[in-house]
């Protein structure tokens, strides 16, 4: 990812990075067991590969999470490909859900922030979503 960044800085293309996460991970390997939580693993990482170009980074970060790094696209685009991934893994013969982050490189950043920043974007998600679903399950007075 490192040499991503490097090679974007020259060029001054553009560079997002999404971090996805795995959701309910521990319950599936506690449920289903982990041979299905190790499924769910595999076919995240094998919808990412597919979904992205051959020359995007696509890597395991985490327990439950994967970073993929994308050259010479914005935001939105980066945005558009990582919800339809979702809607991909949602609608498979073993749904799962995954909760994403996106940053573009800023001048200054290092990998460390850049990594931060989408991590950062994808708990503010999960809040925003956790704050619609809410709402929508109140009744009004």
């Amino acid at each position: 990812m490192q040499r991503e960044i490097d090679r974007c800085r020259r060029s001054g293309d553009p560079l997002v990075v999404a971090f996805l996460d795995v959701d309910g991970l521990k319950m599936i390997n506690d449920k289903r067991g982990h041979q299905a939580g190790d499924r769910a693993l595999r076919a995240v990482g094998v919808a990412l590969r597919n979904a992205m170009r051959s020359y995007d980074v696509v890597m395991r970060y985490g327990g439950d999470e994967f970073l993929c790094a994308q050259p010479g696209v914005g935001l939105a685009e980066v945005n558009e490909r990582v919800l339809a991934l979702r809607v991909e893994l949602a609608s498979a013969v073993v749904p799962v859900s995954v909760s994403f982050g996106l940053a573009e490189l800023r001048p200054g950043d290092h990998l460390e922030t850049l990594v931060a920043r989408a991590d950062d974007a994808v708990y503010k998600q999960r809040r925003r979503a956790r704050g619609r679903a809410s709402d929508t399950s109140r009744v009004p007075s």
